[in-house]
């Protein structure tokens, strides 16, 4: 049975199974630690992927040097999921260079060859470190920061876009039931794009009362919350809680109408 092994695995027709097919995508990242740029990274391969996340398997690498105040190059390389048959290692072009890159399979020669590779950049990311803790300011971490939370804050307003529509039929089912109904629901609408537009720049407006066609206001601190001319906004005479005061604001019109007198 052996010599029947040696012969088939001997034969002209017998090939070793093809490793698949490697998709590879360079990109950069905004300026930052070295760890902060590969975080970063990771979410620009998820997000950037060429097919849903689930249908494949991906690695990320630098492809280039860290340096201080400079944007880090990265490499993600993707193969089917389906594809995937065991570990295995590979070289790809990444630009013109020659990139080693394992899928599931053990990464210590990986490692000396981008050692002997990146001997060099591996100084500079010793010698930009030391001068990190002192140097980075605090603009580059800003803009790092923001990069990193861009992806979190789509998948956010999904749901937060949900939250408001729901609000938005709470306010309008409150309305209609609420004594005063008589008042149209333009009332309260013009009376909420009034306040807006009104409001007093250091103002601090944390909720606003609406009741048959009558608007308050909570405020922290004992400034005006308005600054237009056209409505009567007056005072508590005391605050409802320490700090806290209650501002009416009289209707539209009220002034020129002899509604105050």
């Amino acid at each position: 049975m052996a010599d029947a092994a040696q012969e088939l695995t001997g034969s002209p027709e017998f090939e070793p199974p093809r490793p698949p097919q490697v998709f590879v995508r360079a990109f950069t990242v905004p300026s930052g630690l070295p760890w902060e740029q590969m975080r970063a990274a990771q979410l620009e391969a998820r997000h950037g992927s060429p097919l849903p996340i689930g249908e494949v398997m991906h690695r990320v690498r630098r492809v280039g040097p860290w340096s201080l105040g400079r944007a880090g190059r990265f490499a993600a390389f993707y193969i089917r999921a389906r594809d995937y048959e065991g570990p295995f290692e590979t070289i790809v072009d990444v630009n013109g260079a020659l990139t080693p890159i394992a899928f599931g399979a053990p990464v210590r020669k990986l490692r000396q060859a981008g050692d002997l590779l990146g001997a060099a950049g591996v100084s500079m990311a010793v010698a930009g470190l030391v001068v990190v803790a002192v140097s980075v300011g605090l603009k580059s971490r800003s803009a790092a920061e923001d990069h990193l939370t861009h992806a979190e804050r789509l998948a956010a307003r999904q749901s937060h876009a949900a939250d408001r529509l729901q609000h938005q039929r709470d306010l309008t089912m409150a309305l209609t039931v609420a004594p005063g109904a008589s008042h149209p629901l333009s009332a309260a609408l013009s009376d909420l794009a009034w306040a807006s537009a009104a409001k007093a720049p250091d103002s601090r407006i944390f909720a606003i009362h609406w009741d048959r066609g009558l608007l308050a206001v909570e405020t922290r601190g004992e400034g005006a919350p308005f600054v237009a001319s056209d409505r009567l906004v007056q005072r508590s005479a005391r605050p409802l809680r320490p700090g806290v005061w209650l501002w009416g604001v009289t209707p539209a019109g009220a002034v020129n109408s002899g509604f105050l007198k």
